[in-house]
């Protein structure tokens, strides 16, 4: 089972806060002394809706063109050929938009391409600018359209200080977490300026953390979908469920799905309960991919994402979920947010 690079610890990891962390300028393995960072790539996570065998490490420094061209709206692009040729691209061009709409990637953006906006002095927050594009290279560049609820991190008034030292240095990256962002507006996924020499793609943001150039991770966003509250008090009635499934197309399926999406959270509860014998303070998000038979048995389920830090714990969800038979889901690919903590925090 491939699971996906976290971008957001479990509960239990050390808060950033409590020991300085480690500073020193460090260059990225491979990289050529030189006075700016390459452009980093852009990584695709897996999705039941990818082509199978398809890995993330495929993906280049040019992969966001790419990922724009698949954004494309088939009615808005030519395709060549006969009539019978035109139709069939047309539909080619069609499944791999939605296969693009429904994947969850990860970007580094170097110091240069975000900006932090204050320091939130009574929270102890350090808040991630997100008015401005986060540009990922020449040319490339990634927009959120609804900035009301940045990312923002936990540190210390000192700490935050000399994190923001070492970005203006040029020593701190920005790891992201986003879907592409369906435009009601726009027929294509992505803006193309100065001739096409420049490209904007709209994102949801769902994660993000402050990495040293060698990747060492610093700190950790708190909020967002699959953010991590930090919280160190123990689980006392531990509950899984079931919040915001989407489609195969990145929509969302809507409450009524959600609730009969529920077998699958009965199930990893025995999961969860196991593992907090060890782990009492464990919370977090398991983003299962599954795909639906019309008779309510899953063809397919696995582990998309993790919040929880616990290999063990996503393989035992992964296999419990397998074996649940649904009752009032459509056939088709959905990816299902289970979420786990205390009954009443959810």
């Amino acid at each position: 089972m491939a699971l996906v690079p976290l971008v957001l610890a479990c509960a239990t990891s050390p808060s950033p806060v409590a020991e300085a962390p480690r500073l020193e300028p460090a260059e990225p393995p491979g990289a050529e002394p030189a006075s700016g960072w390459p452009a980093p790539p852009l990584l695709a996570l897996p999705s039941t809706a990818r082509p199978a065998g398809r890995k993330a490490s495929e993906l280049g420094p040019d992969a966001l063109v790419a990922l724009c061209q698949d954004l494309r709206d088939e009615g808005a692009t030519h395709f060549p050929g006969n009539a019978v040729e035109q139709a069939q691209a047309a539909a080619a061009h069609a499944e791999q938009r939605q296969a693009a709409l429904s994947t969850s990637y990860v970007a580094v953006v170097p110091s240069g391409g975000f900006a932090f906006r204050d320091y939130a002095m009574g929270e102890h927050n350090l808040v991630l600018d997100t008015a401005r594009s986060f540009v990922l290279g020449e040319g490339a560049e990634l927009f959120v359209a609804a900035s009301d609820s940045p990312p923002t991190f936990p540190l210390s008034p000192d700490i935050a200080l000399r994190l923001l030292a070492e970005h203006g240095a040029g020593h701190l990256v920005l790891r992201l977490v986003f879907r592409a962002a369906p435009s009601q507006i726009r027929k294509d996924g992505c803006m193309w300026l100065s001739g096409g020499h420049v490209v904007k793609m709209e994102v949801d943001l769902i994660g993000a953390a402050l990495l040293r150039p060698d990747g060492e991770v610093l700190v950790r966003a708190t909020n967002g979908e699959y953010g991590d509250s930090q919280v160190d008090v123990p689980v006392r009635s531990p509950k899984v469920r079931v919040k915001k499934p989407r489609t195969a197309d990145g929509r969302d399926a809507g409450d009524t799905v959600a609730r009969a999406l529920a077998p699958l959270a009965n199930a990893a509860e025995s999961c969860y309960q196991r593992v907090l014998a060890l782990r009492p303070a464990l919370r977090g998000t398991v983003v299962l991919a599954i795909r639906v038979a019309g008779t309510g048995k899953l063809d397919d389920a696995r582990v998309e994402m993790s919040s929880l830090g616990d290999d063990a714990v996503a393989a035992c969800v992964e296999a419990a979920a397998g074996k649940a038979t649904l009752t009032g889901v459509p056939s088709g690919r959905f990816s299902v947010p289970l979420h786990f903590a205390s009954a009443e925090e959810l």
